[in-house]
């Protein structure tokens, strides 16, 4: 019986996302203060939380779910494996956009002459955010692009005072577990959001998703 009321609430679970509910119906329907606190127990044991909500430059929603089931999405990624990534250590805003099929747009100008600054491949460990393709560079939050990488591997040290956080989402900015975060950057990894990378004293004192 009780397999059977589990399999019914996953159902419900699943068809409540396809449908591309929002947060706020979401909570709504759970009757729930916080919709991040749903968790649901599935025959495998493994923990199922409710997806977040990125809102992108178009207004176009993108759900991503955080699922915690002990599965490192980047334990098989060459980019760690590689372990030749050059060390980003200076103070400042490093910004890319995720997309994994722009390889080849890395580095060149885009429609309005600038550079294109794509990271085409990332990674999370618990030490490091690597990065692969061109990131944008500036001394000031929110300022202008100073200046851009070249095409190559990067990393970012992280530490246990590091946040991660999703930006544009329908409830504000969110900080999430590193866990939850490896989740999320596999997730997003073609989806045109904005990786944010905020240094001080040579480790990322926040790294963010945004639209």
């Amino acid at each position: 019986m009780k397999k059977r009321i589990i399999g019914v609430l996953l159902s419900m679970c699943i068809g409540v996302m396809a449908m591309g509910c929002s947060l706020d119906d979401l909570k709504e329907l759970q009757n729930l203060e916080d919709v991040n606190d749903l968790e649901i127990e599935t025959v495998d044991d493994s923990e199922v939380k409710a997806p977040t909500d990125i809102q992108t430059e178009d207004g176009e929603s993108v759900s991503v779910a955080q699922e915690s089931n002990g599965e490192d999405p980047f334990k098989n990624s060459e980019l760690v494996k590689n372990g030749s990534a050059t060390p980003v250590t200076e103070d400042g805003f490093y910004t890319a956009t995720l997309q994994a099929s722009g390889k080849n747009r890395a580095g060149n100008p885009n429609e309005d002459g600038n550079v294109s600054c794509i990271a085409y491949d990332t990674a999370l460990t618990n030490s490091e955010l690597l990065i692969k393709g061109v990131y944008g560079y500036s001394s000031v939050d929110g300022g202008e692009m100073e200046s851009n990488s070249d095409d190559d591997s990067f990393s970012f040290k992280v530490d246990a005072n590091t946040k991660f956080t999703m930006l544009g989402g329908v409830d504000g900015p969110e900080e999430v577990p590193l866990e939850s975060f490896k989740q999320v950057l596999s997730s997003c990894a073609d989806s045109e959001l904005i990786l944010m990378v905020t240094v001080e004293g040579g480790v990322a004192k926040e790294v963010s998703i945004s639209s």
